[in-house]
């Protein structure tokens, strides 16, 4: 019996001073604001946590999940107050079984429509506002572990157009667009809280199909070929640091950048239409190199009401900044998408790129207006 008494008091010794650290854990909430409280029980959709105010007062309360944006145990070292509500045993609660989380995100949208498409100072081609049959591809690999502080966004964007001003046969299909851009975000956290990081973004376009004179896919001008795959290519590498206050906005921003642009085509090469620059010998130059200077790349991603997503890329750079309107580049990715029914979205994709350089200021705008199917994985 003396035996049993020991042991049963041991063990309540053990549980008072597991929960005498009971005001260790941390909510992180959507506004950036933080809360140092003990979680006592997690449900299908509410924390219900204690925890002290300034005057030492121990308060119970709970917390929609649609207000946090993450949780940390055991964050402190130390309970911040005493209180019997920390010590107090409790009944035991059936515990929320939560699902392991994948370290991969996978997304994936495609859109088909026959509609209305807008394309304004096209440098290389003619202003295009008519009906044409446009294809968008978007697609994300995106990591993230629990614990860990490196994340990486990878992403795909693909946008497919064709138009046929008539119906006999001298009308043949045209381009409208036809552009992948590759977009990449690797990164290193400073801290637990993951608002600060190093990266590197990495962001690039080229064509995919061949496009002759005219913007024919066949050479029916006798021309020659105007663009292909990796013809012209452009590639900005930009590292630098990040500043993510939330988990829907990330500005990231560079001290120095630099940009690849080539033409891998001979034949298109030989034209001088991408790259008018020549080398020793008298022939254009197949590629370029340039030093961009310091840049901005501000990237937003959110739902809103389960209905409407918008996921906006934007980037500016200039090699002197206090000279931002003479000399630098600008381009922009906005897509947003209405939920029409399960998976099912009207979609409005546009393009914005610009070079401060050009006078008058002229940037390149696309948009089309889809129907698309979008899932995640």
């Amino acid at each position: 019996m003396k035996k049993i008494k020991t042991i049963t008091f041991i063990a309540t010794l053990f549980f008072i001073y597991q929960n005498s650290f009971a005001q260790r854990d941390i909510i992180y909430k959507n506004d950036s604001t933080q809360i140092r409280c003990k979680i006592l029980k997690v449900t299908g959709d509410k924390y219900e946590y204690v925890f002290a105010d300034l005057a030492n007062k121990v308060f119970k309360t709970k917390i929609l999940k649609t207000l946090v944006d993450s949780v940390n145990y055991n964050f402190y070292d130390s309970n911040l107050v005493q209180n019997k509500i920390f010590t107090k045993r409790t009944k035991p609660v059936t515990e929320e079984i939560i699902p392991l989380q994948k370290n991969w995100k996978l997304t994936l949208g495609v859109g088909l429509n026959v509609e209305s498409i807008i394309e304004l100072n096209n440098p290389f081609g003619s202003d295009k506002k008519s009906l044409s049959g446009t294809c968008a591809i978007d697609a994300g690999a995106n990591y993230s572990k629990e614990g860990s502080r490196f994340t990486i966004t990878n992403e795909v964007h693909y946008i497919f157009g064709l138009q046929k001003s008539g119906f006999i046969s001298a009308n043949h299909l045209q381009r409208v667009a036809d552009e992948i851009n590759f977009m990449q975000d690797l990164s290193l956290a400073i801290g637990k809280t993951q608002k600060w990081n190093f990266n590197v973004i990495a962001k690039s376009a080229t064509s995919f199909f061949t496009i002759y004179d005219g913007e024919y896919f066949k050479d029916y001008t006798s021309m020659g070929k105007a663009k292909a795959f990796l013809s012209p290519y452009d590639v900005t590498i930009s590292p630098g640091i990040k500043w993510q206050p939330n988990k829907y906005l990330r500005i990231s921003i560079s001290p120095y950048s630099f940009n690849l642009y080539g033409v891998k085509n001979l034949q298109i090469s030989a034209k001088g239409i991408f790259i008018t620059d020549m080398d020793a010998s008298g022939n254009y130059k197949r590629n370029l190199f340039k030093r961009l200077g310091a840049e901005v790349n501000i990237w937003y991603d959110r739902q809103f009401r389960k209905w409407l997503d918008v996921q906006y890329r934007f980037g500016i750079s200039s090699n002197y900044f206090e000279k931002i309107a003479k000399n630098g580049l600008v381009d922009g990715l906005f897509i947003t998408r209405a939920k029409l029914v399960k998976d099912l979205y009207l979609t409005h994709r546009a393009t914005f790129k610009g070079d401060f350089s050009m006078s008058p200021f002229k940037p390149y705008y696309n948009q089309s207006l889809l129907l698309s199917y979008s899932r995640n994985f």
